[in-house]
């Protein structure tokens, strides 16, 4: 596939300007330039620098930065340091609680590209329902404990990295230590309900290998407890004040999952001579997580307990002549009594008769979660040749398998025979990439040498979907009298869904750096890619630039094109669960882009989404102080949505049932994912640091950053998106982000106190209702540490996020409804959990 005119402009300037520029393999560039602070490789494949004199805005992070922050979640982490990084937090939200999306610039997940040691990081099994369908690496399965430095770029790169690294990327760089270790433990729990109790240890181990090697070893394991933030949803206390006791209090719980994960890394090298290293590095994860999910009303809740107006009865005889009884939902007025109490009694009485009233008079709550399993390894060798040039040969492997479960529900078909307990199926992501980078340095009669990176990319990502668990799709006997099909709240896949997907892609490309002057910096970036057994290929540019004013004054500037490549599982994704359409939760069904019923539609293959990425910067020191003001716009084209909700007659339902979605006949509508839509991103980052040394008194270390960004709508197709898909997508994320974060050094003592602030955003709480809409306003919310370290070896740290126990705006009173179960917004970018006390014990030796 060829991209516009645009394009080839930029690529034939790219050809001309090739004598002006350079570069170096990513993952050989690693070494430690001990002259050097910040140092950077990423973004760049010529000489390390440091961020203030890099061509694109990085953000470079220390060990101590993860360090002295109270949280272990990397998202949470990296929030709080990247001015425009944003994560949600994640409630009652199929498996984007499972693996936690992020933001980058305002553009999904999926939009920024994840390196270790500068390879790149393969996928999580976990597929982001709805929404863009975001698919992308678990960056929570790295322990920061394993870290010597983050470096993240805030610029597009395709051109240098390939797919995803439309918004950015960041770069996780693995210690190196051969001798030494480290071991933190930490305690804590949320004030407001004394609930959400977390235990966290982590570790990190230095071994020598051979007289030039090493092998450092990782691991932390989280057990974060659920917390519960809800309160009673009004049609299960209605139920209670009518009589019926058996609904649980409350019948539906909002808050923090349960979580348990163990994440191993490690990373080695040896020297095989003067000239030659080998090293491997990998991990290995186990996480499970168990979150509720919505409650079922037996008064209400169709295809389980009720059928139009009337309780609903599997008749277990039906030859018999007799019919089972006809129970109107509701109190009766004679009586008093509910009616699942009615047809609790009337079924146990009767055995040719049969009501899931039996099972759950009170009606229940599904609890759904996920066990992940993930192990990767990178292996390679680099080393420097005879003529002076530096190779990278890699092999890469990823696999990641999420397996589904699902507990205290039915598949209503099967009647009295139903299970409660399922495993709805597994997904399965397996990534393999062949790395050869090369580079050398010419004399062209520059300032320096000009860098000549150049090399070839093989890669693989296979999506798998199985299902071990027939009865999460089977279809029961009582089907035809109406029961529903599949595990309600989240269906089995089917035998016609299941399979595997493979995408297959090679690459070269030509990456050129060069000082040409003692002031300026010139570098180039060619990509071509191949993706040769699906949507064909792809041809990207950058032209990069940085300009030294005076000693301490830079400007810096990028444009480039990019792309990113619509994963295998999001193109072949199909799924039955319960969402959420204007605050009611229905039975929705997620189905591919190429099924006939999607095509109806509109759908079609998916393709890759373009972009065309503009930077402009200024970076300056004025004696303790730096500081970087970057202005960047990102426009994309054919970028990935999901479709509007497109309503279920009974005939299309059943061309779905046949086309092998099964129990489509239980959903009332379906959504796709299509290239259909353009978005211009576009803002301003300023980021600064200031150290302040007061003798006796101690050091001060200030950072400040603040991100302005917003996204805008350029084009898509009517219908394919609500009025509430477009609110979301445009104000949905706070326009203005501020961190602050000061550290206070005396002797032994460390004082630490964090500020991020987190401006409104617009809520359309009905795409049906406009009235209904609203700004939710901004908050700042604080955090602090103060930390004691004896003997050089032991610190002890006590601290609390969210220290002032801010919360979250509530639900207004015109947005609460009987089925409601939120007492606070859960739409922020921070937690409704309040405030988070902890104790922490490191360890160095």
């Amino acid at each position: 596939m060829n991209k516009s005119l645009k394009l080839c402009t930029l690529s034939s300037t790219l050809v001309l300007l090739g004598s002006m520029t350079a570069g170096a393999p990513a993952a050989f560039a690693q070494q430690d330039s001990p002259e050097l602070e910040e140092v950077v490789v990423t973004g760049s494949r010529g000489a390390p620098r440091t961020a203030l004199e890099s061509a694109a805005p990085v953000d470079v992070f220390s060990a101590q930065d993860f360090q002295d922050q109270g949280t272990a979640d990397m998202n949470d982490l990296l929030r709080n340091l990247v001015p425009s990084f944003n994560v949600d937090v994640q409630d009652i939200n199929d498996s984007n609680s499972l693996v936690r999306p992020a933001t980058l610039r305002g553009l999904p997940a999926d939009d920024t590209l994840v390196l270790i040691n500068g390879k790149r990081r393969h996928r999580s099994a976990a597929i982001q329902f709805g929404r863009q369908g975001t698919h992308f690496p678990d960056i929570a399965q790295i322990p920061p404990i394993a870290l010597q430095q983050v470096e993240v770029l805030r610029d597009g790169a395709s051109a240098q990295y390939g797919s995803d690294a439309i918004a950015g990327v960041i770069n996780f760089r693995l210690k190196e230590n051969s001798s030494g270790g480290t071991f933190e433990a930490k305690h804590g729990r949320l004030t407001r309900t004394d609930d959400g109790m977390l235990n966290y240890y982590a570790g990190n181990y230095g071994l020598p290998l051979g007289d030039n090697g090493f092998a450092s070893l990782s691991f932390d394991y989280t057990d974060q407890r659920k917390s519960d933030r809800a309160v009673q949803r009004g049609d299960a206390q209605a139920l209670i004040d009518a009589g019926n006791n058996a609904v649980s209090v409350p019948a539906q719980k909002q808050g923090l999952p349960d979580t348990e994960l163990m994440n191993f890394f490690v990373n080695a090298a040896v020297d095989l001579s003067p000239d030659q290293e080998l090293y491997s590095f990998g991990g290995y994860s186990e996480k499970e997580v168990f979150l509720g999910f919505f409650f079922r009303n037996p008064e209400n809740r169709g295809g389980v307990f009720t059928s139009g107006g009337n309780q609903l009865f599997a008749d277990l005889t039906p030859n018999d002549g007799n019919d089972c009884p006809v129970i109107p939902t509701g109190v009766n007025p004679n009586t008093g009594e509910t009616s699942s109490l009615a047809a609790r009694d009337a079924s146990l009485a009767n055995p040719n008769c049969f009501s899931f009233n039996e099972f759950y008079p009170g009606g229940y709550t599904p609890e759904f979660g996920g066990a992940n399993t993930d192990v990767s390894n990178v292996t390679g060798i680099r080393g420097e040749l005879d003529d002076g040039t530096s190779y990278d040969v890699s092999i890469g492997n990823g696999f990641s398998e999420m397996t589904y479960f699902l507990n205290n529900t039915t598949n209503p078909s099967m009647g009295p025979d139903s299970p409660t307990n399922f495993e709805p199926g597994i997904y399965t992501t397996i990534e393999n990439n062949l790395n050869i980078d090369l580079v050398k340095g010419f004399d062209v009669g520059l300032y320096s040498d000009l860098n000549v990176a150049y090399g070839v990319e093989w890669r693989r990502e296979i999506f798998k979907v199985r299902s071990e668990d027939q009865d999460s799709w089977r279809i029961g006997p009582y089907a035809d009298q109406g029961f529903g099909v599949g595990s309600d709240g989240f269906q089995g896949f089917g035998p016609d869904q299941v399979g595997s997907w493979d995408r297959k892609n090679w690459a070269f490309y030509v990456d050129l750096e060069s000082d040409v002057t003692d002031r300026l910096l010139l570098g180039a970036a060619l990509r071509y890619e191949d993706f040769y057994n699906t949507f064909g290929d792809t041809t990207n540019g950058k032209l990069s630039m940085r300009y030294r004013l005076t000693d301490t004054m830079n400007i810096r500037g990028t444009v480039s094109t990019g792309f990113r490549a619509p994963s295998p599982g999001q193109a072949n994704i199909s799924n039955i669960s319960t969402g959420v359409v204007d605050s009611v939760p229905v039975n929705q069904g997620q189905i591919p882009p190429t099924n006939p019923i999607s095509q109806r539609f509109g759908g079609s293959e998916l393709g890759p989404e373009e972009a065309t990425n503009y930077a402009l910067g200024w970076t300056a020191e004025f004696g303790g102080l730096d500081l970087s003001v970057d202005y960047f716009r990102i426009e994309i084209d054919e970028r990935i949505l999901n479709s509007a909700t497109f309503d279920l007659t009974p005939e299309i339902a059943q061309e779905l049932e046949d086309s092998g979605v099964s129990g489509a006949r239980s959903i009332v509508s379906f959504n796709y994912y299509t290239n259909d839509m353009s978005t211009v991103n576009e803002g301003v980052e300023v980021v600064g640091s200031w150290d302040m040394d007061w003798d006796n008194g101690g050091n001060t270390a200030f950072n400040a950053s603040w991100a302005y960004q917003k996204q805008e709508l350029t084009d898509f197709t009517p219908g394919l998106l609500t009025r509430a898909n477009v609110a979301d997508l445009e104000d949905g994320i706070p326009r203005n982000r501020i961190n602050l974060r000061t550290t206070h050094s005396l002797m032994d003592w460390r004082f630490t106190l964090q500020a991020n602030y987190y401006d409104e955003y617009f809520s359309v709480p009905s795409s049906s209702d406009p009235s209904r809409d609203y700004w939710v306003g901004d908050k700042t919310i604080f955090s602090g540490e103060i930390a004691y370290t004896y003997n050089d070896s032991y610190t002890f740290i006590l601290g609390a996020d969210n220290l002032f126990d801010t919360m979250p705006e509530k639900v207004r009173d015109v947005d609460f409804f009987p089925y409601s179960s939120n007492e606070y917004l859960t739409s922020g970018a921070f937690s409704p959990n309040g405030r988070f006390v902890y104790g922490r014990v490191q360890m160095n030796f």
